[in-house]
């Protein structure tokens, strides 16, 4: 796939990633002269039947996910096809980088733009959700912070679609560490669980550090069930004891006592 030149309309360029299913490209739009990137799938790259039809129903769900919310910081969808043995999603080029690549590099953020953040990343899930779509894998990794560091949420190819039969409870779907009680349990999940994960988020930005962390996905998992971790204030001086009360609601094991909306839990910040 790395040697593909075209797609449709889209001419390839550079790559800018590449999975075990798939390569991102940078494109060009000739129609409208526009960058865009273009996220493939090679559908016959699994090893069985089975992973490959998962896989490309995962790729048509983010298209159907993404293509129907319209926000400044939802990453873009603009097209999606196939051709031959290869499915491509065509999306907004961001010029920027994961809010992981900062946390990586250890990058600190003020606590006034974590709060920016975090109400821009609130904001797209609060669209998302009105719209009836759960994201279900909000991570560091699926926050992009362009050039003006302004957040681009992306990847909704885990996403439930709540007007679709995949609304109900299922198999366990996410990130072990930003998952929520109830997605790894496999129960009924909503809006809820998203603004559990994005608790998790900002819960490093304020600390540099992830409230649950262990030896493997287990011990991750078993800590988001029983433990509360230590208070954002506790471990970075520069934060203050209010973020405390707003970390801990959003962290609550019992969906219930979480904040109810986006918009609760940005109005808190």
């Amino acid at each position: 796939m790395a040697d593909l030149t075209k797609l449709g309309r889209y001419k390839l360029g550079r790559v800018l990633g590449r999975g075990a299913m798939g390569v991102v490209y940078e494109g060009l739009d000739p129609s409208l002269n526009r960058r865009v990137a273009i996220k493939t799938i090679l559908k016959n790259a699994a090893i069985d039947a089975e992973t490959a039809q998962m896989y490309s129903a995962q790729f048509a769900r983010e298209a159907q996910a993404a293509g129907r919310l319209n926000h400044p910081n939802i990453v873009q969808v603009h097209d999606f096809a196939e051709e031959g043995e290869i499915a491509y999603l065509v999306m907004e080029f961001i010029q920027g980088r994961e809010l992981r690549s900062y946390f990586d590099a250890k990058e600190t953020f003020e606590p006034a733009e974590a709060v920016r953040i975090m109400g821009e990343l609130l904001d797209a899930l609060d669209l998302a959700h009105d719209a009836g779509v759960i994201h279900r894998d909000i991570k560091p990794a699926n926050v992009m912070l362009d050039a003006q560091r302004r957040v681009k949420l992306a990847d909704f190819g885990v996403a439930r679609i709540q007007d679709s039969e995949r609304s109900a409870a299922g198999t366990m779907v996410g990130t072990p560490a930003f998952m929520s009680p109830e997605q790894i349990q496999g129960g009924k999940i909503d809006r809820r669980t998203d603004l559990f994960s994005a608790g998790v988020v900002l819960y490093q930005l304020l600390t540099g550090e992830q409230p649950f962390t262990g030896a493997g996905a287990w011990t991750v998992a078993k800590k988001i069930m029983q433990d509360d971790p230590p208070r954002p204030s506790s471990i970075t001086v520069s934060v203050s004891p209010v973020f405390d009360g707003i970390v801990n609601k959003a962290l609550a094991k019992n969906p219930a006592e979480r904040f109810s909306s986006a918009k609760e839990f940005a109005t808190a910040l």
